[in-house]
């Protein structure tokens, strides 16, 4: 059976209990799924290695992940794209040399 996020919230509410009304969570609270994210001090990220190559491989990896959801287009896809492209290319450019020749008839009568 699933369980929902609503009924997973109710049954950590269930298990946690009244907060003590200090404002601090119980140590139930605090291991269970609603805990607060520690953030690294900057001497852990040191020992990590988080120097210019570990934030170059960190970039890196991130943007292999993100190219994998990427929806790539298969060969028709790419065919009925680049068509559109080369049909709007030529219909302004159609457009433009119709008014290049409005405009230079126009100016050739004025001057």
């Amino acid at each position: 059976m699933a369980v929902t996020k609503k009924q997973a919230k109710q049954a950590t509410d269930k298990n946690t209990g009244p907060a003590k009304k200090s404002g601090k969570k119980t140590e139930k609270q605090a291991t269970s799924g609603n805990a607060l994210v520690k953030k690294d001090s900057k001497k852990d990220v040191a020992k990590k290695g988080r120097g210019k190559i570990g934030s170059a491989r960190s970039y890196i990896t991130g943007v292999l992940n993100e190219l994998k959801k990427v929806h790539w287009p298969n060969r028709k896809e790419s065919t009925i794209y680049t068509s559109v492209v080369v049909v709007a290319v030529v219909v302004v450019a159609g457009l433009i040399w119709i008014f290049d020749l409005l405009l230079s008839s126009l100016l050739k009568l004025i001057y």
